[in-house]
């Protein structure tokens, strides 16, 4: 009998985790013991603040006209989200973009998972990837899942847990076909610069490797843009070597909408496609809409309220005039360039985008998305200021760089058993933590290098006191029990 388990040990240990920590009888009997005291949710990664209203409101409200539920979209995504992807990142790197070159996917994890079958050379054909340790559990069980190798690097440089690019290429071998980056590392809240990543693509172009690039929340804080992976690659004359992977359920708050997408040559897509068929033969009918919207508040600039202690990146397209989103008229253009020759097949087309850029244009809109996205920003900084606070109980990770994720280390815990403490932190004090071995390597690693986990800084500012004092009262209490 065939098994199902996928062979990455972080991913087990992440549905170990899982299985006490989300499953619903489990809360339901915490709740009934402390009823007063609710669960904090300190580490899954989900925003936990309000989503932008009017995202919320343009997609409901759209997702009501027959041009988005009328018949199946087909199993790259209805047009107007691919198109709205396309535009954005066509602004961006300055290279054609076409609505052939993206998929729209239930989220990142099914764009990664996708994406791992498409880049595999196939049966009886050595794969390996590369892949930083810590990050993203997914990642690393969707490739394994695929049949490639998994090779795992943690930086040797003192006061970093990713690794240089050099240490990256260093781990590859003669049969090395992807590396795996995100923006920003899932869990440590690191990045690179512009120039890691120009060297990342040259080496890859020269080995013909693809880096698989997955931006999930690079929208979420940063001042200023980040390095526009894309346009490197262009630049490089490598942009088919390069696949995007991006969702707007954590940056925007809305994880229920599940929306992801992926941009890659438009071969890959169409071959994808293919087998996404088996999948989802379409798209939800609130993907289009509200990825129009995304793309827009993503081209929205920051305000740069309560910015001081973020790096405030590369660079960005400033698209933000006269309180308008016009992005500015340079992305609407786009979308509606990308559309036009659809407008006779797809009947109501015209109709719908005549009334979206009416209200994507009006002050009020731009002014309401990009306040929403400055006080998100603002609730960050001010989470991140505060975990100073809790001294030496849970000492904190690398410098913020504008990501909702860090990685912390709890050293009253250092030697413990990662999941029966996990477990016990849930059971006993209802935090939802997730700890280092979820992100890399096994359990007995992370024994002899301490007590790790992520936190989200993405919370209302009185639950994430809440959840560190609890947190720090459950480390004062394991400690001295032994």
């Amino acid at each position: 009998m065939p098994t199902l388990e996928i062979p990455f040990a972080p991913w087990r240990f992440m549905l170990a985790v899982d299985a006490v920590n989300y499953a619903l009888g489990e809360q339901v009997d915490y709740r009934t013991r402390h009823a007063a005291d609710p669960v904090v949710n300190l580490s899954s990664g989900v925003n936990l603040t309000e989503p932008p209203w009017e995202l919320v409101d343009f997609a409901l409200g759209a997702a009501r006209d027959p041009l988005f539920w009328h018949d199946y979209d087909g199993p790259d995504g209805h047009l107007v989200g691919r198109a709205a992807v396309a535009a954005y990142e066509a602004t961006w790197a300055g290279v054609p973009v076409g609505v052939e070159n993206v998929l729209v996917t239930a989220g990142a994890s099914a764009a990664l998972a996708l994406v791992a079958r498409g880049l595999h050379p196939g049966t009886g054909a050595g794969a390996h990837a590369v892949l930083p340790a810590p990050t993203f559990p997914l990642a690393g069980a969707a490739l394994a899942d695929a049949g490639f190798r998994i090779g795992e690097v943690t930086s040797e440089e003192p006061d970093r847990w990713l690794p240089t690019v050099d240490e990256l290429i260093a781990a590859a071998t003669g049969d090395t076909r992807v590396v795996y980056v995100n923006t920003f590392n899932n869990p440590t809240g690191e990045r690179y610069d512009e120039a890691e990543l120009r060297k990342l693509v040259g080496w890859a172009r020269e080995h013909r490797v693809t880096v698989l690039h997955d931006t999930v929340s690079s929208d979420v804080a940063s001042v200023g843009g980040l390095p526009h992976l894309l346009s490197i690659a262009a630049e490089e004359d490598y942009p088919g070597g390069v696949v995007t992977v991006g969702s707007l359920s954590k940056s925007r708050a809305v994880p229920g909408f599940r929306i992801g997408w992926l941009v890659a040559d438009a071969d890959l897509i169409a071959r994808l496609a293919g087998f996404n068929e088996l999948i989802a033969p379409s798209s939800p009918g609130l993907a289009a809409p509200a990825l129009l919207m995304d793309r827009m508040l993503a081209a929205v600039p920051h305000h740069g309220r309560g910015s001081a202690t973020v790096d405030d990146g590369d660079r960005g397209p400033a698209v933000l005039t006269d309180g308008k989103l016009s992005t500015s008229d340079e992305l609407w253009h786009r979308v509606e360039e990308l559309l036009r020759p659809y407008h006779a097949g797809l009947p109501g087309l015209r109709g719908f985008l005549d009334r979206a850029g009416a209200l994507l244009g009006t002050p009020a809109t731009a002014n309401g998305l990009a306040g929403w996205r400055d006080s998100l920003r603002q609730t960050l900084a001010g989470n991140v200021a505060s975990l100073a606070g809790w001294g030496e109980t849970i000492v904190a990770g690398p410098p913020w760089r504008g990501d909702f994720n860090t990685f912390v280390r709890l050293p009253a815990l250092d030697g413990c058993d990662a999941l029966a403490t996990t477990h016990r932190l849930f059971r006993e004090y209802g935090v939802q933590t997730l700890p280092a071995p979820a992100f890399g390597h096994s359990a007995s690693w992370w024994r002899r290098h301490g007590y790790f986990l992520r936190l989200s800084f993405a919370l209302p500012p009185a639950r994430w006191q809440e959840g560190l004092a609890r947190l720090s009262a459950a480390c004062e209490r394991l400690s001295a029990d032994g």
